[in-house]
């Protein structure tokens, strides 16, 4: 369960649980005598502590259910578990009939469910509200020992230090004369303060005002004011119950009795410390609560206790005695059970539910199980995903149960993902094991298990999907297994999946060093193209150095290739462009300067057209001239012609390859002018300085192609070469005056 269900949960059985408590303290309190304050006050005590920590308990519970005895998960050092759950059987699951028996308690459960977080919310609202209350009266308790107080005359810090060593109260207690309280009063626990009111100097006698401090030095002696703050505390936590208000009310009331008994003893005369009570009620008035004062409690039943004689037996106390027995074995067996309640969830066993859902629903149904299985988590689940991943029929169900052993909480379900992961026969199991292992076991677990997968297993699928969660555990330790690797297993495919992880978990200096020496040395040309890619990914100033002296010196053609387009993808544009421009003029490959014109048309920007209309224009080679139009061509229309715009570099452009937009009328025309373009030029016939340019070249727009035979090619065209496409306008060459 997560957080908010086992705190909403733990709330709603806290109804009964503090309802059984306090008939269990009731009943207890009506077979301990009313003289009996200490042991009426130590049982009202320990149950209201016990609302407390029931619901507590109950909520770590469900929270985290503790690992039974028995269960596997200890890898040993060889990496194997040391032991397996067992098959669970109709006889493991003796919360099945559970169901049968309480339907009325599962449906109520069911509707309960979705109602939780709201119950949360309301409960965190509450203690919100109540704890500002409580704040509020702490500092003005604090307030009253430090606003209207002066010192007592020293009488009466003399007759305090002598009833403090009477009580053996070790700690100093200061008095002070209060002009805000009317009964006398104590404050605080590391340095308590008895505050007296004027009144009570002056309305009281001496033994009486003896009386009343006598009853102020036991709340100190007792520690009562610490009490009275976990006291608050609870009433706070607990607020919405008024079994733990009652409880609250009853310790108060026998704290007092059992101060009055400490007063009694030391007066030696109980008439005399009810009339000085009597004497102090006439000057009562409400105090904050969290401040102990001598008229505190119910002053009619303090006194009727004090003055009257024990009272026959109303209730015969074996009766009490005898229910309150039942109800604490009650409170603890039922506590016990509806907080394993999420244990007791009935899961029937995995072959009746699996030819249920094969009959009925079909592939849902096991996924609904799976998913059940996967929330519940405890080892009776552990032990029915197990049984799924291994035995059912259906793969993409074993694949799902092996996923869901692999979420299971505190990593319980590892142990069996390393046993899928070695030895399940089919390979797509063993591959969604290998994933899960990369991505829910430890780092640690999973470097352990993982390279004997990839040394191991027999199917290079799993030997790749093992390399990947080498990769996504992204732990430096996971290097040196890639890099043996991919310098030594037989299979190219897995080493070059290895060289394509290296960079992800290694320090980029020493990977670009690795991945440089591979790219020289290995034979095969697809490693040395992912070496390449690896090396362009890493982004690091000196891995791109190396990738750039790949392009310049490397004998292959195709590493050249491959090292110039990551050069161009990776580097700043500016870096970028040096070096395509001297892959074009110096580098002899026809397949290394057709990528150069590529990527100096894919430049962001722009900035790699002048050097392709360069190209275009003037480089020696016939076929990095027919190629460089072509790219200027297709960087003119871009990739969505029917839209205008250039979706690579965001610049426009017209539809129909014509060479309106962005482009300045001496790029246009210079394209125009390569080999090979056969644009419309109507924007070159609408502009003068296109039209001087166009001449100056010897472009004369569509018909540059198909010129009458009077008329002399233009640089690079043939007059072999007429254009295919019928047309009905004249040639402008032959109308042309002149």
């Amino acid at each position: 369960m997560n957080v908010t269900q086992a705190l909403g949960w733990a709330l709603l059985h806290s109804v009964w649980q503090c309802a059984l408590a306090a008939s269990a303290l009731a009943c207890l309190l009506a077979t301990v005598p009313a003289r009996a304050a200490r042991t009426r006050y130590a049982l009202a005590l320990t149950t209201l502590i016990l609302m407390l920590a029931v619901p507590v308990a109950t909520a770590v519970h469900l929270r985290a259910t503790p690992t039974e005895a028995g269960t596997p998960g200890v890898i040993e050092p060889g990496g194997a578990t040391a032991a397996t759950p067992p098959a669970v059987g109709p006889a493991d699951t003796p919360a099945a009939p559970l169901a049968s028996t309480w339907p009325i308690a599962s449906r109520v459960r069911a509707a309960l469910e979705p109602a939780l977080p709201w119950v949360v919310v309301a409960w965190l609202a509450g203690v919100v509200i109540l704890s500002l209350r409580l704040v509020s009266g702490w500092s003005v308790t604090q307030r009253l020992s430090r606003v209207g107080t002066r010192p007592v005359p020293e009488a009466c810090r003399a007759a305090v230090a002598r009833l403090a060593a009477r009580l053996r109260v070790a700690r100093p207690v200061r008095v002070l004369e209060s002009a805000i309280v009317e009964v006398p009063a104590v404050i605080g626990w590391l340095r308590p303060v008895i505050l007296l009111p004027a009144s009570a100097l002056i309305g009281l006698s001496p033994l009486q005002l003896d009386a009343l401090l006598t009853h102020e030095l036991a709340h100190v002696r007792r520690y009562d004011y610490l009490v009275n703050l976990l006291q608050s505390a609870i009433e706070t936590l607990l607020f919405y119950h008024p079994a733990v208000w009652w409880a609250s009310r009853r310790v108060r009331e026998e704290r007092e009795h059992c101060c009055d008994d400490v007063a009694v003893a030391v007066c030696g005369d109980a008439h005399f410390y009810a009339t000085a009570l009597l004497g102090m009620e006439r000057l009562r008035n409400p105090l904050p609560a969290l401040s102990l004062a001598a008229a505190g409690g119910s002053l009619v039943r303090r006194v009727r206790r004090l003055m009257a004689p024990v009272s026959a037996e109303i209730f015969p106390r074996w009766i009490a005695g005898a229910l309150a027995v039942p109800l604490a074995v009650a409170l603890v067996i039922g506590g016990a059970g509806f907080a394993g309640e999420r244990d007791a969830t009935p899961i029937p066993d995995f072959h009746d539910v699996t030819s249920a859902a094969t009959r009925d629903e079909g592939h849902r149904g096991k996924r609904v199980l799976v998913h059940a299985l996967r929330r519940r988590g405890d080892e009776r689940a552990l032990a029915q995903l197990m049984a799924i991943a291994r035995s059912d029929p259906d793969v993409d169900i074993e694949c799902e149960a092996v996923e869901a052993l692999g979420k299971l909480p505190n990593g319980r379900g590892v142990p069996a993902v390393i046993d899928i992961a070695r030895t399940h026969p089919l390979g797509d199991v063993r591959a969604e094991a290998v994933e899960a292992l990369g991505e829910d076991a430890p780092p640690t677990v999973a470097l352990t298990t993982l390279p004997a997968v990839v040394r191991g297993d027999r199917d290079h699928h799993v030997q790749r999907e093992a390399v990947e969660a080498l990769r996504s555990l992204r732990d430096p330790r996971a290097f040196p297994v890639l890099l043996d690797v991919a310098r030594h297993h037989p299979a190219s495919d897995v080493r070059r999946k290895a060289v394509e992880s290296l960079g992800d978990v290694g320090d980029p200096d020493s990977t670009a060093a690795v991945l440089e020496h591979m790219v020289l040395d290995d034979s095969d040309a697809e490693l040395q193209h992912e070496a390449v890619e690896a090396l362009g990914r890493l982004g690091d100033p000196g891995a791109l150095e190396r990738v750039a002296r790949l392009a310049r010196t490397h004998t292959s053609v195709d590493v050249r290739d491959e090292a110039t387009e990551q050069y161009a993808r990776h580097a700043a544009p500016g870096s970028a462009l040096i070096l395509l421009r001297d892959r074009l003029a110096h580098d002899p490959a026809s397949d290394v300067r057709a990528e150069v014109l590529k990527q100096l048309a894919e430049l962001p920007g722009g900035a790699g057209i002048p050097t392709l209309i360069e190209a275009a224009r003037a480089n020696p080679s016939p076929d990095v001239r027919r190629r460089g139009g072509g790219c200027a061509r297709a960087r003119t229309r871009g990739p969505d012609a029917s839209s205008g715009r250039d979706t690579r570099t965001g610049r426009g452009s017209s539809p129909s390859g014509t060479l309106a937009g962005p482009w300045t009328w001496r790029e246009r025309a210079c394209v125009a002018a390569s080999p090979g373009y056969r644009g419309r030029g109507r924007y070159s016939h609408t502009h003068p300085d296109t039209r001087r340019t166009a001449r100056s070249t010897g472009w004369r727009g569509r018909s540059t192609a198909r010129r009458s035979p009077s008329v002399a090619p233009g640089p690079g065209a043939t007059a072999s070469s007429p254009d295919p496409r019928p047309s009905n306008r004249r040639s402008r060459a032959a109308t042309r005056p002149g």
